[in-house]
């Protein structure tokens, strides 16, 4: 690559290294609530029940570990100079996995806290369930 970051013709491609399936060792305190984001609906807000089984927050951070090994392999293929080409299929391979994390985290919301609110005969599940899928295009 240049400095502009063009990649230039000829350079050779390599594998990348496999990512750890290591587990997340410690987790970063969830991000206080931003303008634009939604507050879980009473119901589930609520409930004393955890908001994911075990086994599903497990798969999740699962997804989350590998998704960021491989941003940090992205990030190490930047520093080698490696060929763009290779460096976009990599960025790609992670959207992939927070994409997998983001369906485990919506069938989850929609199993619990849509199924719930509904249930109670919250209507204003609806709305909120509507921005969550406009957010998921």
């Amino acid at each position: 690559m240049d400095e502009q970051g063009v990649c230039e013709q000829g350079q050779s491609t390599q594998a990348r290294p496999a990512a750890t399936g290591t587990a997340l060792a410690a987790h970063p305190p969830a991000p206080d609530p931003v303008e634009g984001t939604l507050a879980a609906s009473d119901s589930c807000a609520a409930d004393p029940r955890p908001m994911m089984e075990p086994e599903r927050r497990a798969e999740v951070l699962l997804r989350l570990a590998k998704a960021a090994g491989q941003v940090q392999g992205v990030a190490r293929m930047v520093t080698d100079d490696r060929y763009c080409v290779d460096v976009l299929t990599q960025i790609s391979a992670a959207q992939k996995a927070l994409d997998g994390a983001a369906r485990v985290i919506t069938r989850n919301y929609l199993e619990r806290c849509v199924t719930d609110a509904i249930t109670s005969g919250d209507p204003l599940i609806y709305d909120e369930l509507m921005k969550v899928l406009d957010r998921r295009r």
